[in-house]
């Protein structure tokens, strides 16, 4: 993801594009996993719970009621799989976050490594 600088161009212009240092603190995308797993498995639990309650039951015998029921149950049915689709979103965005987080360690580990290493050659 792209960050531009907080400097204005020469006559408070647009911010001047140049290299930005990014900070990663794993707590914080860890923090953000945990909140987006809880926001996941409740939507699941949801779903799961109420599907056939979802599903609409005529009213009545009338050929309406009977029609009217249908046409909420496929919209129901239409809703249930969009939020599906949400959920593995969700489970994309969590494992994203998951290499993330895991990746930050590996390149923190190997960082460490290095400078042990050098202060071990002065």
């Amino acid at each position: 993801m792209p960050f531009l600088q907080g400097v204005t161009g020469e006559g408070g212009g647009a911010p001047a594009a140049g290299p930005v240092t990014m900070r990663v603190e794993p707590e914080k995308v860890l923090a953000l996993k945990t909140r987006l797993e809880a926001v996941r498995d409740s939507i699941s639990s949801f779903i799961v719970v109420n599907r056939a309650a979802l599903r609409a039951q005529p009213l009545a015998l009338d050929e309406v009621s009977q029609d009217a029921a249908v046409d909420f149950s496929e919209n129901a049915d239409t809703a249930i799989e969009v939020t599906r689709q949400f959920v593995e979103q969700l489970t994309l965005t969590i494992t994203a976050l998951e290499n993330a987080v895991h990746t930050y360690k590996l390149t923190d580990d190997k960082s460490q490594s290095s400078l042990h290493r050098i202060k071990g050659n002065l």
